[in-house]
């Protein structure tokens, strides 16, 4: 696939993902269904955890493959928990101070996951705290051992890049040795004594 296929592919995905945290419809009432919404979530967290885990292994096993369903695993997990918390908020309000919106709740989450904390809007009932451990251990385990993941790969990229660089100035530099005539290896450019 060539390059600009890969990141207009993505760029869509990443859309959509985004799109779909935005309009995913919310009900503030509480309804019979929520263990079983309750269980799917947690569910859906193991899942995605083994994708990201899984991805992180392929990686390992196979350097030269793209980052690219790693990436939009971890933004998928950003984007749960911070529906998580929105929804957590709508359900239970007082859960979550100054957590109003979407992107109040998107704001929350990467200022968990960042450990930046600026206190405006923090976990207060026991079960928003409950899912912020949660988040937490997320990160340290899932994300941040991507994350490491991510790094060695853009310093290997970029280690290869200047790799190539350097073989092609060597290529030119010969190239350019040899059209002057400077190339002591031809027998008719041998100085004779």
């Amino acid at each position: 696939m060539s390059e600009w296929r890969r990141v207009v592919g993505m760029t869509t995905a990443f859309a959509l993902v985004v799109g779909l945290y935005f309009v995913v419809p919310v009900t503030a009432a509480p309804q019979r269904t929520d263990v079983v919404r309750l269980l799917l979530s947690a569910l859906m967290l193991l899942v995605l955890t083994a994708v990201v885990v899984w991805q992180i292994r392929a990686q390992l096993a196979h350097p030269e493959r793209r980052i690219d369903a790693l990436l939009l695993a971890l933004v998928v997990g950003v984007l749960g928990f911070s529906l998580a918390f929105y929804v957590l908020e709508q359900r239970d309000p007082g859960q979550v101070a100054e957590l109003g919106t979407r992107v109040d709740a998107l704001y929350f989450t990467m200022s968990t996951l960042l450990t930046v904390g600026y206190g405006d809007v923090h976990a207060v009932g026991q079960t928003a705290r409950v899912l912020v451990l949660i988040q937490m251990v997320y990160n340290v385990v899932v994300i941040a051992g991507a994350a490491g993941l991510i790094t060695r790969r853009m310093r290997e990229a970029a280690a290869s890049r200047v790799e190539r660089r350097e073989e092609r100035r060597e290529v030119r530099r010969e190239t350019r040795r040899e059209s002057r005539g400077q190339d002591l290896g031809r027998p008719e450019h041998r100085r004779t004594p």
